[in-house]
């Protein structure tokens, strides 16, 4: 029986500038075994594509970052009735091509070796120590994680899995971002932290290497299966997100280099007692 395959996007605002390129690709390379649909959710009020019979447009209003990413899981969790019908469900990042065939055994999880969900491996922490990683630190979010805890770091979108428990496992994690809402508090890496904080201690995923979310702007010994696209190509994110470079002087490059070293020791010190105090 041909598996049926949900894509879930998200193209507010700029984003939806990278859906041309994007649905291109898939359809052309990915998963051409499987019925493939593809979920838009977007403010745009006529894109590329919209009348074919797999592309299902989901009207999403523009939000001030970093809402977008933050709420995501809370907007796929308002089609979940729809979701459940499908076999897996995969949530990709806006900017990204397919450049290579990517076939069932490639990507899916094994269920007969116990495996539900999929997430990928970001590339920026592989050879980092556990305490390195940008996990959310402050102990008052839901999203926590302890500096000695932790295997390994995974990108905040290019996840997904069997359709129930990856709407089981995003259900979880919206109800953790709405409470530390009420709180004020966003966890540091929004989304991200709590896809990391979900799989700790978890088994019953497949790991995709990097080949299958390859960044922009660097090379790494992997192929480029997934790939990014650069959104300054598109629009300007420092704008869209709010973040603008600081210009230092020499001495406040010595003082920023001075932080990074502190920071670092830090993050030792509190391994060694979360390690001690076995959190």
């Amino acid at each position: 029986m041909t598996k049926r395959i949900a894509v879930l996007y998200i193209a507010t605002g700029p984003y939806i500038a990278f859906w041309k390129r994007f649905i291109d690709s898939f359809e052309e390379k990915f998963l051409k075994e499987c019925e493939v649909h593809y979920y838009v959710f977007t403010d745009a009020t006529n894109i590329y594509r919209s009348d074919e019979s797999r592309v299902h447009i989901m009207y999403q209003k523009s939000e001030p970052w970093p809402l977008p990413t933050l709420l995501k899981f809370h907007r796929f969790l308002e089609i979940r009735e729809e979701l459940e019908k499908y076999d897996y469900i995969y949530q990709s990042n806006a900017n990204v091509v397919c450049n290579k065939v990517v076939n069932e055994t490639d990507f899916l999880p094994r269920q007969e070796d116990g495996e539900k969900l999929i997430f990928t491996l970001h590339p920026g922490f592989m050879r980092k120590k556990i305490y390195d990683y940008p996990y959310e630190r402050d102990s008052k979010s839901g999203a926590y994680v302890p500096y000695n805890k932790g295997k390994v770091y995974v990108y905040g979108a290019m996840n997904g899995g069997v359709a129930k428990d990856y709407l089981d496992l995003i259900n979880s994690l919206d109800c953790g971002i709405i409470e530390d809402l009420k709180n004020n508090r966003i966890a540091k890496w929004h989304d991200e932290s709590w896809v990391n904080k979900a799989i700790i201690g978890r088994k019953d995923y497949r790991l995709l290497d990097p080949a299958f979310s390859y960044p922009i702007g660097f090379e790494i010994p992997y192929e480029r299966i997934i790939s990014g696209v650069p959104k300054e190509d598109v629009f300007d994110v420092k704008n869209f997100k709010g973040t603008y470079p600081v210009k230092r002087s020499f001495l406040g490059k010595i003082v920023n280099r001075i932080k990074y070293y502190a920071e670092y020791i830090k993050r030792r010190l509190n391994y060694i007692i979360d390690t001690i105090l076995m959190k």
